[in-house]
């Protein structure tokens, strides 16, 4: 497209007004020719036009159930191979009692979101997740279940001789309400080979599954771990299929970016990877989903726990909209040394110290009330 030299934040305005979707050539020009500064401005125009300035999330409690996992992933320091288990102390699968204990806590802190995943335990019968999952409701009627990732999902189908569909189906009947997006890594298929492993699904399935999940009317979040081995343009390119498939199928309730924490992952003690992205990747990443995206993944979510509270103040001014929530007894990142602990007035007073309002959020980003 024969197209003037005029790189401002009002030419590329007037360009995405007029050729949103942007495809992939077009998305790589505006990645690279807009300077930081500038891509973060019109990303928070955007916001405002698409959202409004009320910055959400949930109060939400997180429940690993395992931590054993046949996939061994690179980038993950959370995992316990299954061939170890029961033999160091690191490994564990929660049982029902054990469960329960989780869930008083997240009666006491008035969690409005349960959010459950762990690792690929070949050992976990079907029945195990159905009984957790009612549990949860039992315990806990109101709030909503948020339960495992899609290749979890697709793992607990294969490894159990059940469809995709059957799973859903039987999981939807035990008491989830939304799948929870992660697992989705980076789409490439030759950066994704380097940080995952043949057990976890390919980038096609993952989509192919998400557009299953949200034909049967589960929704849930779709998420991008980046800061690792790739590329800018695998970061744009995993951003367009998302909002490709949500154009399809829609479904997605937010995009959740997942900065990558090497610390104690296979992938830094290899030396592949040796510190964490540059906060300046970390803003580029959310004001890209904004414009890339945001017609059709409003929510972009700016992940606290992963970036810290600073930056995500800084990012909620440059495209990001929603915080993801207070994420009590979060142990994914905590396994990266990362652990970082919020309070709800604290996520109140992050959002207003940037002149945006605060407000408290259910799982399908209907608003509970203003902070």
């Amino acid at each position: 497209m024969e197209r003037a030299l005029d790189y401002s934040v009002d030419y590329w305005r007037e360009f995405l007004d007029q050729n949103y979707p942007l495809n992939f050539k077009d998305s790589m020009s505006l990645a690279r020719e807009l300077e930081l500064p500038q891509m973060m401005r019109l990303a928070n125009r955007l916001t405002s036009m698409q959202v409004g300035d009320t910055v959400t999330y949930a109060v939400s409690y997180n429940i690993n159930y395992s931590n054993y996992c046949t996939a061994s992933c690179p980038i993950c320091a959370f995992y316990v191979p299954m061939a170890m288990k029961g033999k160091n102390d690191r490994g564990y699968e929660l049982t029902v009692e054990q469960i329960k204990k989780d869930l008083a806590k997240a009666k006491e802190q008035e969690a409005t979101e349960i959010h459950i995943v762990g690792g690929f335990n070949s050992d976990l019968p079907v029945e195990y997740y159905e009984e957790l999952f009612r549990t949860v409701k039992e315990h806990l009627p109101e709030v909503t279940l948020k339960a495992l990732t899609i290749p979890e999902i697709d793992f607990i189908a294969r490894t159990t001789g059940n469809s995709l569909r059957e799973i859903v189906e039987r999981f939807h009947e035990a008491g989830m309400d939304a799948h929870t997006g992660g697992g989705a890594e980076i789409f490439d298929p030759e950066v994704r080979k380097k940080i995952t492993t043949p057990q976890k699904i390919s980038g096609e399935k993952w989509l192919e599954d998400a557009k299953i999940i949200h034909s049967m009317g589960i929704k849930g979040n779709s998420t991008m771990t980046y800061g690792h081995l790739e590329k800018l343009e695998n970061i744009v390119d995993h951003i367009i299929r998302l909002r490709d498939n949500q154009r399809e199928v829609p479904g997605f309730l937010s995009f959740i970016p997942l900065k990558f924490s090497p610390d104690n992952t296979p992938l830094q003690k290899s030396g592949r990877v040796k510190m964490p992205a540059s906060g300046e990747l970390d803003l580029k990443v959310i004001a890209l989903a904004r414009l890339l995206g945001g017609q059709d993944l409003l929510n972009i979510s700016v992940y606290w726990v992963a970036i810290g509270k600073e930056m995500a103040q800084i990012a909620l001014n440059g495209g990001g909209s929603d915080l993801v929530g207070t994420a009590f007894s979060e142990k994914i990142f905590g396994a990266t040394d990362r652990r970082e602990a919020t309070s709800i007035e604290e996520l109140n007073d992050i959002v207003r110290q940037i002149g945006k309002t605060p407000a408290q959020r259910d799982t399908f980003y209907n608003i509970k009330r203003y902070g």
